[in-house]
């Protein structure tokens, strides 16, 4: 568990509380009987959002390296120990970028292909930014910058909430899911946004709660499952009446509004799980695969669900390699690479391909400069964009400097961002239905960096 990830727990745990009261007295085979109205909807305008989360700082100067002679010579004088030898790279040619020649870390070589097909983009140097900021106002300390730079939990809150000055309840995609949820899953009892990574912020709503699945499906108390083993009716009859009394106590009361609205939800998700069309494509092992896995077994069963949108997070940890950084890295892309390969493959057997848009974000990027066999904290970084709709084969935003002392470098290779992340949000949920005059509620600070209707990159 990170540490943003406890920040949240009471807040979180509060926040449900006030938003379950309504199913406090919902008796579960009343909210199971609904499953078969929200079955017989289409989905015909489905799309869902998928963030990765890679935690720990991902090190972006080994995961898109230059090619070209002359720029990779400046990479590898910058971290002589830790260049990834220019023979191993995986060579890019994107379309339209005029820069040096790229390549990606050898540990893509899944993802390259998609890359290469246009179903894969890439976005340079993005961060978290309070206004745009040069090197000259950064060193003059004339813009004011995100609270925290650096630090790890600061920087996953930052990326989440879009709200890099202050704090935040409520995160970026909970608050496209506040505008969307009640416009396309009307009557739904299960939240459309599901996480398989653990608590987070992006996905916290002011109306819209996230529901938190396991790898192997939703969480149901086995003695209240009629389809498990310890299933035992005295047993459920007598938690059902033990969590659907109205309580005295504020917090007892509480404790019986989520305990309730869990349940029924747990058992609405089991049951439209089991009814989905099944599917065949084969993923890898790992931690991430088999998150990645089930959202697509959650996304076969969207109709059941009654969704028309839905808001996904997974989540990747380790990625904060002060040491031991090339063999260690290799073999976290080379798992998020076969599980995002695995995962397109999945939504093409589904036929919703150009429904579903996968994307990674990250604590922050890292400084160029080693310190030996690893890197420090930064700043800006490098992500991936993956889906049918997505316009791939293309780089989005700056390329910067891969230099020490170039324009961007703050210090020790640190790159300042030259994409907010409000621009890169911003061209997600706009794809995703929220409108140019709704944008500004979803991130505030969009305007700073571009009017709401130019905010998109054009990645989609």
């Amino acid at each position: 568990m990170t540490y943003l990830h406890k920040q949240l727990a009471r807040r979180d745990f509060l926040r449900r509380a006030a938003l379950t009261t309504a199913y406090a007295g919902t008796p579960f085979a009343a909210t199971l009987a609904t499953l078969g109205d929200v079955a017989a909807q289409t989905a015909t305008d489905y799309k869902a959002l998928v963030c990765i989360f890679m935690f720990g700082g991902n090190d972006q100067s080994n995961t898109i390296i230059p090619y070209e002679n002359a720029a990779y010579a400046k990479y590898q004088v910058a971290r002589p120990a830790i260049a990834l030898p220019q023979s191993t790279l995986l060579q890019l040619n994107l379309a339209g970028y005029a820069g040096p020649q790229l390549g990606l870390n050898p540990a893509f070589a899944s993802l390259k292909p998609l890359v290469d097909a246009g179903q894969c983009a890439l976005m340079a140097n993005v961060g978290t930014l309070a206004y745009p900021t040069t090197l000259t106002q950064y060193k003059n300390r004339t813009v004011q910058t995100p609270l925290g730079l650096f630090s790890h939990s600061d920087q996953q809150a930052s990326w989440q909430s879009g709200l890099p000055t202050k704090g935040s309840a409520t995160g970026w995609l909970g608050r496209a899911a506040d505008l969307t949820s009640s416009v396309y899953n009307p009557g739904s009892a299960v939240s459309m946004c599901m996480s398989l990574g653990g608590n987070n912020l992006i996905q916290a709503g002011n109306s819209v709660v996230q529901y938190q699945v396991t790898n192997n499906g939703p969480v149901v108390i086995d003695t209240m499952d009629a389809t498990h083993w310890r299933y035992n009716a005295d047993m459920a009859a007598a938690m059902n009446t033990l969590i659907t009394q109205q309580r005295a106590h504020m917090l007892e009361q509480a404790y019986n509004t989520v305990g309730t609205r869990a349940v029924a939800t747990g058992n609405i998700a089991k049951s439209a799980l089991a009814a989905a069309p099944a599917i065949s494509t084969v993923f890898p092992a790992g931690g991430l695969a088999a998150q990645l896995r089930m959202v697509a077994r959650l996304i076969s069963a969207r109709n059941a669900l009654g969704h028309k949108r839905q808001v996904y997070f997974v989540s990747q940890g380790g990625y904060d390699f002060h040491d031991t950084l090339v063999e260690n890295q290799a073999l976290r892309l080379g798992e998020l690479s076969d599980a995002m390969a695995a995962f397109h493959a999945a939504t093409v057997e589904m036929g919703v391909a150009n429904s579903v848009t996968t994307f990674t974000a990250s604590d922050f990027g890292r400084g160029l400069q080693s310190n030996g066999r690893g890197s420090d904290h930064g700043w800006g970084g490098h992500h991936f964009i993956l889906g049918g709709a997505v316009k791939g084969n293309k780089l989005y935003g700056q390329w910067p400097t891969v230099a020490l002392g170039g324009p961007e470098d703050l210090g020790q290779g640190r790159l300042i961002p030259t994409t907010s992340v409000d621009r890169y949000a911003a061209t997600l949920a706009t794809w995703f239905g929220v409108s140019a005059a709704n944008l500004p509620t979803v991130l505030p600070n969009v305007t700073r960096f571009a009017t709401a209707a130019t905010a998109g990159l054009g990645f989609l």
